[in-house]
């Protein structure tokens, strides 16, 4: 549900999160509520400014029961640094707000059981934020790291499985905690929250990298200039699982090999490309090559 909109950025409120308001309202922590997801809304508010400084503006911030999430509603090149110091940006205005706090804690302005909420709520959600799992932020930085190393679609998959992972070992955790009578329920809540969140990160990658690669055509004429990155593959590889070695911001040139492991020719990441969406992703290389070079 949107309750506001601030520079063109919508300001959204999920049922469930409006159901924690009224419990924590019945049972007379309205107020506590209220400054915790207020040091989300920041957190969140955040993201959207650095991001709108890399020229990838966000469309929206949703308060959900177990934090918030700002989404864009278009799609922009994942340029992992800037993936990187998006997420960052979280984590880092929490420790922005415990040092403001601290500062101006000594002269008495901040009665002490707010100050003390203040400070253990921005500590638990900026040191949360950057356990390495998707969809936290942390995960976002590990993805950003993997995919200049690896290849977008191929980094989501591995920062999910290690969110998902993450999320089990968290939850079993909570588990014997609960059991034993010395963890919060809301360190279930994160595990649950967090795998489903990497469920989805990982579902949605084949849907990004798709759409990415119809943008790697426009990223050299937009770049003006870009470094290379050489590959080096068998003839009878298909596009599809070339395109997957992409990274971003690199422009990419593919020596193919014949069966004698000679070098046959060589192709471009436009003509691969080009292949995989107008002949289809099972294309091999070599039939690229003849092309090429007139090979019948």
């Amino acid at each position: 549900m949107q309750i506001a909109q601030v520079g063109g950025i919508r300001i959204e409120l999920n049922p469930f999160f409006l159901l924690l308001m009224l419990l924590l309202g019945i049972a007379g922590y309205l107020p506590h509520g209220l400054i915790l997801f207020s040091i989300v809304f920041v957190h969140e508010l955040a993201h959207t400014i650095v991001a709108f400084a890399y020229g990838m503006p966000l469309a929206s911030i949703e308060l959900l029961p177990m934090g918030g999430v700002a989404r864009s509603e278009g799609f922009h090149n994942p340029d992992p640094f800037a993936e990187a110091m998006i997420a960052l940006a979280g984590p880092v205005t929490n420790g922005f707000l415990c040092l403001l706090a601290m500062s101006i804690a000594p002269y008495g302005v901040i009665p002490e059981l707010w100050y003390n909420l203040f400070m253990k709520a921005n500590c638990a959600i900026g040191l949360s934020n950057l356990i390495p799992a998707l969809p936290l932020d942390g995960g976002r930085i590990l993805r950003g790291y993997w995919a200049s190393k690896i290849g977008y679609r191929r980094a989501t998959e591995r920062a999910a499985a290690v969110g998902r992972a993450l999320a089990i070992l968290m939850g079993c955790v909570a588990g014997l905690g609960l059991y034993y009578g010395h963890v919060s329920i809301s360190l279930l809540g994160l595990a649950f929250f967090v795998f489903i969140g990497a469920g989805r990160e990982q579902r949605m990658a084949g849907y990004v990298f798709m759409r990415y690669l119809t943008r790697k055509q426009q990223e050299l004429d937009e770049n003006g200039v870009l470094p290379t990155e050489q590959l080096v593959a068998h003839g009878d590889m298909s596009v599809g699982d070339i395109v997957g070695h992409f990274v971003p911001k690199r422009y990419h040139i593919i020596l193919v090999l014949d069966d004698t492991g000679h070098v046959a020719g060589f192709t471009t990441e436009m003509e691969v490309v080009s292949s995989f969406f107008e002949q289809g992703i099972d294309t091999p290389l070599q039939a690229i090559i003849r092309y090429r070079y007139n090979i019948s």
